[in-house]
C-alpha cells in the first residue's frame, strides 16, 4: 500500500450535503394540500389511516379540507426544532387555520425541515450523519456486538474461535450460512478493499485489522464502524451509519429507539437490502426476531421487553427516488463553496450545506421553462430546424427580492445533454428588459434639482429619427415599421416603442443609463453606444434578474444568495452568510417604474 493503515483508518469520508431551505407554512398563504403531501412524501412522511401517532406521519381526510401532521424533529443552524402534531386548515387552496394539537394553541406559522438535495461531492450515493460513541445507546451497541462480533472486546482484530465457529457451520450445511470475519476485519473491507471475494483480498483484510486493532482503541473502531457501515439504499443513494438509518427507517434520533426497533436496526447488517422493512416486512419482522431471541438470551432485555419487541410493528412505506433535483443550482453551489473551502474540506468534512433553494418552486421552474420553448417551438416552426444538437435553449431563475435568495436555477433545457449554466454563464441581449432602466433614469433625470424633465404624462416623439454618434449614424425601426406620432411617455413604455425610447435616451445620456444598470445589478461593463438603450449589449440572466429585483424590493439592491449556512458534521456553524443590502433608488422612484411597467400587462 502506498500510504499506511494507520494514517488512513478514522479519515472516514463523510458527505457533504446539500440541503434546501427549510420550508415556512403561515395562516393565509396559497398552497394546494397535494402539493404539501407530496413535499412530506419527499421528506419521507407516511401516511396513517388515523390521527398520526408517531413523528414521521400525516392523515388527511380529504372531504374534511384538513390535513394532520406529526412533525419530525430536525436542527437548523441556530435552532433546534421539536417535532409536534399540528393540523392544517384549508378553504379552497388557501391556508385558513393551524393548530398544535399537542397543547391546543393555533399558529400563525410552522417550519419543516430542509429537504435534502443532493451530494455535493464524490461518492454521492452514500449519507452520513457521524455520531460519537456516547451518542449511541448502549442497548444498541450490545445488540450490534451479540449479533456481528460477540467477541469483540476479546479479539486482537481476528477471531481464530470465530473462524472455526463459521467454518464447522458452512461444512455441516454446505453452503455458506455463518462468516467468521470480525468487527475490525469489516471495517476494513467496506472502507479500503471493497466487496472481491479472493484469498488475497481475505488476507489484507486481516493483516489491516491486526495493524488498526494496535494503533487504535477498540472506542475509535466501534464508533468508526457505527458510522460506516451500510444499513440500506434510497434510490441512488445508499445509507450509512446507524444515525442516518434511525432517521431514515425511523425518523427519530437514536436515543428514541424502542427495543424493536433497536434489534431490527442491529439485525440489517447482515444484509441490509435483503431485510430492510421498505423491500420486506415479512423478512425484516423474521431477521429482527432473530436478533430480539439473542439479546434474551445474551441477557441484554428482560422477557417482558422481549414480548413487547415482538408485537412492534415494522415500518412500512413507499421508498422515495432520491436525485439531483436541482443540477444546475448545485453546480453554482459548487463555485461558490470553492471560493473559501478546499476540495479537502469539502469532500471529507461531512459538513452540511444549508442553502436558499426551494424544491417545489424549482420543479414548477423546470416545467415552465421546458413548456414555454415547446410552445415556442410550435408556434414558430423554424426553431426547431435548428438540428438535435442545437435545440432552442433558455435559462430561468427565481430571486426573493428582499432578501437576494436564489429559490430556483434553471440553467437549461436538460442538464443531461448539456450542463452549460446559462443563468450566470451565458451572456446574451436582454432586448426590451433593457429599456425600463431607460425609463427609470428618465425619470430620475433632473429630479434630484427639482427639474424634472420627464413625467408618466409627459409628451414623447415616436417619429423615426437617425441618431448621429461619434462620426456614425444610427436609426432605430419601430416593430414592422409602425410609428405613433407624439405618445405619453407611459404609452412608450408600454408598447415598448423603439424610436420613441431612444429619443428619450438622446436626451436623458448614455453614460446615466449605464449608471442606473449599474447601480440596479448589472455588473457587466456596459458600452457607451445608442444600441445599448434597445438592450443591444450582452449579460447574464442572473445580471439581469438581481435588477428587477431591486425594482421589486422598493430600489433596495441585494446580493445574490444560495448559500445560506455551512455546518460540520458536528452541528458547529462554521459561516453564515448574511443578506447584504444597499440603498441603489429611493423607493419613490421604484415605485414610478413598476407602476408603469404595470401597464404593460394590464
Amino acid at each position: 500500500m502506498a500510504v499506511p493503515v494507520e494514517d488512513l483508518l478514522g479519515q472516514l469520508p463523510a458527505l457533504c450535503r446539500d440541503d434546501s431551505d427549510s420550508y415556512l407554512l403561515y395562516v393565509g398563504m396559497s398552497l394546494r394540500a397535494d402539493d404539501l403531501m407530496e413535499k412530506l412524501r419527499r421528506l419521507g412522511y407516511r401516511e396513517s389511516r388515523d390521527t398520526p401517532r408517531a413523528k414521521g406521519e400525516y392523515f388527511f381526510p380529504r372531504k374534511e379540507g384538513r390535513l394532520e401532521i406529526y412533525l419530525h424533529d430536525f436542527v437548523y443552524p441556530l435552532e433546534a426544532f421539536r417535532g409536534i402534531p399540528v393540523r392544517i386548515s384549508w378553504q379552497g387552496a388557501t391556508v385558513t387555520k393551524m393548530e398544535n394539537l399537542e397543547i391546543g394553541e393555533e399558529l400563525f406559522s410552522l417550519e419543516l425541515e430542509p429537504e435534502l438535495v443532493t451530494g455535493l461531492y464524490d461518492r454521492i450515493w452514500e449519507e452520513r450523519r457521524l455520531v460519537h460513541l456516547s451518542e449511541v445507546p448502549p442497548l444498541l451497541v450490545r445488540a450490534v456486538l451479540a449479533v456481528e462480533d460477540e467477541r469483540f472486546y476479546s479479539h486482537r482484530g481476528i477471531d481464530p474461535v470465530g473462524i472455526l465457529r463459521a467454518s464447522w457451520a458452512n461444512l455441516r450445511s454446505g453452503a455458506i450460512v455463518q462468516g467468521g470475519s470480525t468487527l475490525t476485519q469489516q471495517l476494513m473491507k467496506n472502507f479500503f478493499l471493497g466487496d472481491e471475494r479472493t484469498l488475497h483480498r481475505k488476507f489484507k483484510e486481516a493483516l489491516m485489522a491486526l495493524v488498526a486493532e494496535r494503533k487504535y482503541s477498540k472506542e475509535e473502531i466501534l464508533e468508526n464502524y457505527l458510522n460506516e457501515i451500510y444499513l440500506g439504499q434510497k434510490g441512488a443513494q445508499g445509507i450509512f451509519g446507524v444515525r442516518e438509518a434511525a432517521q431514515f427507517y425511523f425518523s427519530k434520533d437514536l436515543a428514541e429507539l424502542t427495543v424493536g426497533e433497536t434489534a431490527l436496526l442491529a439485525g440489517l447488517i447482515k444484509a441490509p437490502n435483503r431485510y430492510s422493512p421498505y423491500r420486506s416486512a415479512e423478512a425484516a419482522t423474521k431477521r429482527r426476531n432473530v436478533v430480539l431471541a439473542r439479546m434474551l438470551e445474551e441477557k441484554l432485555i428482560s422477557r417482558g421487553q422481549y414480548g413487547a419487541a415482538l408485537r412492534e410493528v415494522v415500518p412500512h412505506r413507499e421508498l422515495v427516488k432520491v436525485a439531483n433535483d436541482a443540477p444546475f443550482f448545485v453546480d453554482f453551489l459548487k463555485r461558490e463553496l470553492a471560493e473559501n473551502y478546499s476540495h479537502q474540506v469539502l469532500t471529507a468534512e461531512g459538513l452540511k450545506i444549508f442553502t436558499s433553494l426551494d424544491l417545489h418552486l424549482q420543479k414548477i421552474a423546470e416545467k415552465a421553462l421546458v413548456d414555454g420553448l415547446r410552445r415556442l417551438e410550435e408556434t414558430y416552426p423554424y426553431l426547431r430546424k435548428r438540428g438535435e444538437e442545437d435545440h432552442l435553449e433558455g435559462a430561468l431563475v427565481v430571486i426573493r427580492p428582499q432578501t437576494g435568495e436564489i429559490k430556483a436555477m434553471v440553467g437549461g433545457r436538460d442538464y443531461q445533454k448539456s450542463q452549460y449554466n446559462r443563468v450566470f454563464q451565458a451572456r446574451r441581449q436582454p432586448g426590451s428588459t433593457f429599456k425600463p432602466f431607460t425609463y427609470l433614469a428618465a425619470l430620475m433625470y433632473g429630479a434630484e434639482n427639482g427639474e424634472r424633465r420627464f413625467t408618466p404624462v409627459s409628451r414623447v416623439d415616436d417619429s423615426p429619427f437617425t441618431w448621429s454618434y461619434e462620426g456614425q449614424e444610427w436609426t432605430p425601426r419601430n416593430y414592422k415599421e409602425e410609428y405613433l406620432g407624439t405618445v405619453s411617455f407611459r404609452t412608450a413604455l408600454e408598447k415598448s416603442l423603439n424610436s420613441a425610447t431612444v429619443r428619450i435616451a438622446k436626451e436623458v445620456g448614455l453614460n446615466r443609463i449605464r449608471e442606473i444598470a449599474s447601480r440596479l445589478g448589472i455588473e457587466t461593463s456596459l458600452p457607451a453606444l445608442p444600441s445599448m438603450v434597445l438592450g443591444g449589449v450582452e449579460v447574464t440572466p442572473l445580471e439581469l434578474g438581481r435588477a428587477f429585483s431591486t425594482l421589486a424590493n422598493t430600489g433596495v439592491r441585494t446580493q445574490a444568495l444560495a448559500v445560506k449556512q455551512v455546518v460540520d458534521h458536528g452541528e458547529r456553524v462554521l459561516e453564515k452568510r448574511d443578506v447584504l443590502v444597499e440603498k441603489a433608488i429611493i423607493p419613490q422612484q421604484a415605485f414610478m417604474i413598476n407602476y408603469l411597467m404595470k401597464g404593460v400587462m394590464d
